[in-house]
């Protein structure tokens, strides 16, 4: 499969390093893509291929997708671009750095896994396809209401300390690390960890408390997530 970057697809005659920097006291994945740009009739074509290049990253902020393998993408910014065109040959060279603040690659479909709660205790299994945990997004929506509700991935475990009531729905996200009562922020109202879902596979738990009606449809959204 070909690389693409935004709306870019480089060719074969593209090649790809990869190496991770610590910045700031955290990993950042450096890409560094090399070409050329041949088979053009003129300079003119080799510098709107260039240009285009260029501008498929931004310096400004990390939101140019890249992708390096099928199904799989990170987020990057533009850090560097050389690029030079020969006359003699008509080729046009380049050389792209491309950073990533979050060096993991994440898979571009999403995992939905739905789970009906009947009773406190509740189980639901899931597994990631990556090598590393999967940060899910666990929206509980109440059938009556939910008294300190509470899911754990048997390490880290969330409460949020308050009622959850008929129709609300409360939103655990671990990507962000925040949670949200019908879209409002109630985060300073939980403790604990954020759950994770391993490679090897998670078991979800979920507890309230005794006075709760302990039902709740919910759904578990992930995506796998690659180092």
């Amino acid at each position: 499969m070909a690389v693409t970057l935004e709306g870019v697809t480089f060719g074969e005659l593209t090649t790809i390093k990869e190496k991770y920097e610590e910045v700031g006291g955290r990993d950042e994945r450096l890409v560094i893509v090399s070409g050329a740009i041949a088979g053009k009739s003129s300079v003119t074509q080799i510098e709107a291929a260039l240009d285009a290049i260029l501008d498929a990253a931004s310096e400004a902020d990390y939101s140019a997708e890249l992708s390096l393998r099928p199904g799989r993408r990170l987020y990057v910014r533009r850090r560097k671009f050389q690029r030079e065109i020969s006359l003699g040959p008509l080729v046009g060279s380049f050389v792209l750095e491309l950073e990533a603040s979050d060096p993991f690659e994440v898979s571009s479909a999403e995992t939905v896994v739905n789970w009906t709660i009947a009773a406190s205790g509740a189980t639901k299994a899931a597994t990631s396809a990556g090598n590393v945990e999967a940060r899910p997004v666990i929206a509980v929506t109440a059938v009556g209401s939910l008294v300190n509700p509470m899911i754990s991935d048997g390490v880290n475990s969330i409460l949020y300390e308050g009622v959850v009531e008929n129709a609300k729905t409360l939103v655990i996200d671990s990507e962000n690390t925040a949670v949200t009562l019908d879209g409002e922020d109630v985060t300073p109202y939980t403790q604990g960890e954020f759950p994770v879902i391993a490679p090897e596979g998670t078991t979800l738990t979920y507890t309230d408390g005794a006075s709760s009606s302990h039902t709740a449809n919910a759904t578990i959204t992930f995506r796998d997530r690659w180092w």
